[in-house]
């Protein structure tokens, strides 16, 4: 016989087996990081270029003659090269080539005239695979159709990467840039979209933007105050960075400064990690569970498929089990020292061979009841 002292417990009952769990809160340490580790700069993201055009040189794969969208830009490129059709019928027995859409992504960094990039190609049609074709040259535009430009051209042999996708495709450097894409990270103070007495119409200023996993009032305020206390004797001011909202943090960026050094100094500007907000984060797809921050359950009990999860306070008191009978007992905290973590009651049913789906099942019933005290988030 085990004899073991609960005061918060978790009893997990299925088939012939009853888990009974207590668990203590962990409390996260802070961690040292850099600025630049959980940050980017404003203006610092990918920009996608899209275009449809033609691939020719398929062996019998390709869209057919019966595919109109695909043999009028078949037309039109005779036409071009002076071998004009009459009529589409001309065309009839042509199933060597396909239409496609096209997508090329420009790095978060910019690029130059000159600069090359991937292309992604995808089969619009109806064609079988796009094995051996070769992509005419196309232009690409800008995803924002007001904006009538075009930034590249693509062409060349396209690779299938996957035997079980035939239709999908890359071109790799097979877009040229025509036209410079500049990222502006500076912003004057008359340009930003928050009003405080702190910032100068005239200077120059930066924005550090948090992405959603980091994104917090407690974890800007740490930005903010670690930069201040490294750089604002540096710029000879007292201020240099103020958090301006949960996701954005405002540095200022001196005259008597280099832009680059300064932005190094900003991202290298050494950060005490706050303890991560508690979130239980559900990726039904990959069949994933993340839990973040000290996620805590309140007593309630939950019943799925036969399973019964039941998480309540026991008065201190000594609980008898016997792990060989119908009953067994498993102490996660038998000290006693804290209460219902979201982590342990997982560990827990583990051991009973819970599908996932009845894991997250439970979690969202516990949710709703208001028993979850953290941000449940679904993913996919």
């Amino acid at each position: 016989m085990n004899r073991m002292n609960l005061k918060h417990t978790v009893v997990v009952v299925g088939l012939l087996a009853t888990f009974c769990v207590s668990t203590r809160s962990v409390q996260a340490a802070g961690v040292n990081a850099r600025v630049g580790d959980v940050t980017k700069l404003k203006g610092q993201r990918t920009n996608k270029l899209i275009g449809m055009g033609l691939v020719t040189g398929l062996s019998g794969t390709g869209d057919g003659d019966d595919y109109l969208p695909s043999m009028r830009p078949l037309a039109a490129a005779l036409r071009r090269f002076a071998n004009p059709v009459a009529s589409i019928e001309e065309l009839g027995g042509s199933n060597n080539c396909a239409i496609v859409m096209l997508e090329a992504v420009l790095p978060e960094y910019g690029v130059r005239e000159g600069d090359s990039v991937d292309v992604h190609v995808t089969a619009f049609g109806s064609a079988k695979s796009l094995q051996g074709g070769r992509l005419l040259i196309t232009p690409l535009l800008y995803h924002d159709f007001s904006v009538q430009k075009v930034f590249a051209r693509a062409s060349g042999s396209i690779k299938v990467q996957s035997e079980s996708d035939l239709v999908t495709g890359i071109i790799e450097d097979g877009a040229t840039v025509e036209e410079d894409v500049l990222v502006r990270f500076l912003a004057t103070g008359r340009e930003l979209p928050y009003g405080a007495d702190w910032i100068n119409p005239n200077e120059r200023y930066i924005t550090l933007v948090l992405d959603d996993a980091h994104a917090s009032w407690a974890m800007v305020h740490e930005i903010a105050t670690s930069i201040n206390t490294e750089l604002a004797l540096a710029a000879d001011v007292e201020q240099v960075a103020l958090a301006v909202d949960p996701k954005n943090v405002i540095v200022h960026v001196p005259g008597t400064q280099s832009v680059a050094s300064w932005i190094q100094e900003v991202e290298n500007a050494v950060l005490l990690v706050p303890e991560t907000e508690a979130r239980v984060i559900v990726d039904r797809l990959s069949g994933t569970i993340v839990v973040t921050g000290n996620a805590k359950m309140s007593p309630v009990i939950v019943s799925q498929r036969g399973l019964t999860v039941t998480i309540a306070q026991t008065p201190e008191g000594e609980l008898v089990a016997d792990p060989s009978g119908p009953n067994s007992f498993v102490a996660l905290d038998p000290s006693r020292a804290g209460d219902v973590n979201v982590g342990d009651l997982l560990e827990a049913l583990k051991p009973l061979n819970v599908p996932i789906e009845d894991r997250i099942e439970i979690l969202a019933k516990v949710h709703q009841l208001g028993k979850l005290h953290a941000d449940l988030i679904y993913e996919n």
